[in-house]
């Protein structure tokens, strides 16, 4: 059976394939578990039962090492970086984890840490919900209790100084993922950054699908032009960055000037009044 490379047509097929079919997997997965607990606890356990319908998609084809619907509709076949054979279980194990687990993680993490450098109650509530629902451990729990000790070592200007920082850091996470894509538009390889990390490539059957020049130059275009619209959304992202550090430091001596103003007039009336005592 002679194999090729795959085209960016065929990846892109074969990832609307998979997407529809893990969609429908997650609203059914949603819907009865709905059913069966109520709303209250699925609000609670939503992004986990997300988590565990991707696992359950990519665990029975992609680990299993058999082809996912998209790419059984495309017929392309993953292969390892040496393109003879296909990826072993630990690097499909790899890449499982790194596509569902990883960006699941990622975001936990990130909204605990905001919230304990923001001091800010927002989480608090539903903490308090998945402790009484859960039991005496949860994730969220696990990690705001870890955050806090984390974060009580830092002093009062490295947590404000922290909170740009996880501002820039998600940010750059968005705009790498953009820049990813344009990365595949332009070479035709990897569209998911998982994919890259674990070195699994495609394959895919010769005969069915020809490789049209025409379309790979479209979509260098795309790619260049995705380029341009992300070196200026960074260019943006810098100049709204730089106004709202204006905007702050300008407030900030704002308040400063209008304190001290405050503190002479009341230094002012109060000597007057005494005066006034005085005279009497």
């Amino acid at each position: 059976m002679p194999l090729g490379p795959a085209n960016h047509s065929q990846f892109i097929r074969s990832i609307q394939k998979d997407e529809y079919y893990q969609t429908f997997l997650k609203n059914n997965s949603n819907e009865a578990y709905q059913t069966l607990a109520g709303s209250k606890r699925w609000l609670d356990w939503r992004k986990e039962i997300e988590l565990l319908s991707d696992f359950v998609y990519y665990g029975l084809t992609t680990f299993s090492g058999y082809q996912t619907l998209g790419e059984e509709y495309v017929s392309i076949v993953q292969v390892d970086p040496s393109k003879r054979h296909i990826p072993s279980r630990a690097r499909r194990g790899f890449f499982v984890l790194c596509h569902a687990l990883l960006p699941y993680l990622l975001d936990k993490v990130l909204v605990c840490l905001e919230n304990e450098l923001d001091g800010g109650q927002e989480s608090l509530s539903g903490v308090r919900r998945r402790q009484t629902t859960a039991g005496t451990w949860s994730l969220e729990a696990w990690l705001r209790r870890w955050m806090q000790t984390a974060v009580g070592l830092l002093s009062e200007p490295q947590r404000k100084a922290c909170l740009p920082a996880m501002f820039v850091l998600r940010q750059g996470l968005t705009l790498l993922h953009q820049f990813h894509v344009a990365l595949f538009y332009l070479t035709g390889s990897f569209y998911h950054l998982s994919k890259r990390m674990a070195g699994i490539s495609y394959l895919h059957v010769m005969g069915r699908y020809s490789s049209d020049g025409t379309i790979r130059s479209s979509y260098r275009l795309l790619g260049a032009l995705s380029l341009l619209q992300l070196v200026m959304t960074v260019c943006l992202q810098l100049n709204n960055f730089r106004q709202r550090q204006r905007a702050r430091t300008e407030w900030k001596l704002y308040r400063k000037l209008r304190l001290k103003k405050k503190s002479f007039n009341w230094d002012l009336w109060e000597t007057l009044v005494w005066s006034f005592f005085l005279t009497c």
